[in-house]
Parts: C-alpha cells; sequence; structure tokens
C-alpha cells in the first residue's frame, strides 16, 4: 500500500501543483503578486474538495449512476474553459496590467481562484476518498498516510522546480511563451480527459483506440502515471480523446491571439 499510496497522491497533487507553478510565473510576468488568488483558490477548492468526497455516494447514483464521471467532466470541461477565459483576458490586456500590480481584484485573479479551486476539487476529493478508505486504521492507514506525505512532497516539490525553473528562463524573450505553451497542454489534457469520462458513462461513444502503447508504456506504470499527470500520456485514445486534446491545446494560442487583436 506505500507504493500505491505514493503513486496515487503524486499523480493527483502532481497536476495541481504544475497548474499553481505555472499560473504563479504568469501572475509575476504582469507585475502582480500569487497570494492575490492563490490562499482564496486553495481554500475554496479544499472545501469543495471535502463536500465532493463526503456526498460522492449521493453524487455517483445521479444520472442512473453515472453521476461522478459526469461531475468530473464538468470540473474538466470548467478548467478548460476557465484557462481559455484567463489566456483571452491576457492578450487583451497585455504583459502587465496595473490594477493587478496594485493588488486590485482583477478578472485574472477571479480567474486564477476558480481554475486552481477546480483543479483542487477534482485532485483533492480523489485523495481524500481514497484516504476515506483506510480510515479504521491499523498499519495499513499508516503505511497510506507515509505514503501519501511522501506522493504529497514529491509533488510539491516538482512544482517547485518548475516554479523556479520557469521563472530563471522567462526574462529571456525566447522563453517568455513558456508558460502559455505549457496551459495549452494542460488545457488539451483536462479536454481530454472530459472527454473520457463521458466515454465512460456512455455520453459519448469510445470508438476505436487510434494506437496501443501498453505493451511498452503502459498507464499504470509509474512512468506512465506522471506521463499521465504531466501531459495527459494515454496508452490507448479514442479519436474523440485525441481531438478533444488538439482542440484545448488550440484554444489557448487562439484566445490569446483573439484577444490581442481585440486590444489594438
Amino acid at each position: 500500500m506505500l507504493l500505491t499510496s505514493v503513486i496515487l497522491v503524486l499523480q493527483e497533487t502532481l497536476e495541481a501543483a504544475l497548474l499553481f507553478s505555472i499560473l504563479a510565473v504568469i501572475t509575476l510576468q504582469i507585475g502582480a503578486r500569487p497570494r492575490a488568488w492563490l490562499a482564496s483558490g486553495i481554500v475554496l477548492g479544499a472545501v469543495l474538495a471535502l463536500v465532493y468526497a463526503l456526498n460522492l455516494r449521493r453524487i455517483s447514483g445521479w444520472f442512473d449512476y453515472v453521476g461522478q464521471e459526469l461531475t468530473n467532466a464538468v470540473l474538466q470541461l470548467g478548467m478548460t474553459v476557465t484557462i481559455v477565459a484567463l489566456v483571452a483576458w491576457l492578450g487583451r490586456t497585455g504583459l502587465r496590467s496595473p490594477a493587478a500590480a496594485d493588488g486590485k481584484p482583477t478578472a485574472f485573479n477571479l480567474l486564477c481562484v476558480l481554475v486552481i479551486a477546480l483543479a483542487i476539487t477534482r485532485e483533492g476529493s480523489e485523495v481524500l476518498v481514497f484516504l476515506g478508505g483506510f480510515l479504521a486504521g491499523g498499519e495499513a492507514l499508516r503505511a497510506v498516510l507515509l505514503g501519501s506525505g511522501i506522493g504529497f512532497g514529491i509533488g510539491v516539490s516538482v512544482g517547485f522546480l518548475l516554479f523556479y525553473g520557469l521563472l530563471a528562463l522567462t526574462p529571456n524573450s525566447r522563453w517568455r511563451g513558456l508558460p502559455l505553451a505549457l496551459l495549452a497542454l494542460f488545457s488539451g489534457n483536462m479536454l481530454a480527459q472530459a472527454v473520457l469520462q463521458l466515454t465512460q458513462a456512455d455520453w459519448l461513444q469510445a470508438g476505436p483506440a487510434l494506437w496501443d502503447t501498453s505493451s511498452w508504456l503502459p498507464e499504470q506504470s509509474i512512468v506512465g502515471r506522471l506521463l499521465y499527470a504531466l501531459v495527459g500520456y494515454e496508452s490507448s485514445p479514442s479519436a474523440a480523446q485525441v481531438i478533444a486534446y488538439l482542440a484545448g491545446a488550440a484554444a489557448v494560442p487562439l484566445a490569446y491571439a483573439t484577444g490581442r487583436r481585440r486590444r489594438r
């Protein structure tokens, strides 16, 4: 159980930590401070994750017992839409926002709070449900708590490494757009996951897999799980998932370009 808890919590923590890091770097790029949205997003997300986890059994019974899949799809779709709206705001206002620099509540801050809250709700509820299954105590609980702590620590550490790495690269004009590129990958990942959830709920047709790499890189392996968290790796994705991934990723630069045209 130790290794299982490490991998599961690491996967869930890593997605949220990477999103935090990317948004924090973008916030600094526009002359604002991450603390304007970070604490609010974490608190709101933690409350929603707890509510979701405590009511999971009831939610799972919705819509002929596919409520959990549909709720997760809504959360992931909401993250994609919020990221696209955030990038469109960046395109309209440019790389610096006087209001944000003054610490005033801007649309950017509110969108950051929303996307962080949605991410924590989705990932945090998975961790809470996993931990809830071992509350009876015993050796398993100690192993799970230890593994969860290790996984959480690794995920947060990777997030900090990404943050400081991006912070070192972005002053160079060649790398200034890297955070937006990473947001595009994250957006595509979330939309593809939403499609997968809808497929599992039989709201979309699965269709044949476009390829299958499970023989040399299974999704359930450590590397596969990490790649899933980082770039949304699927060993045998359907055409709908691939299309959704490309659409979610393409929506970010398109939103930024549209925002810039409106600014002119």
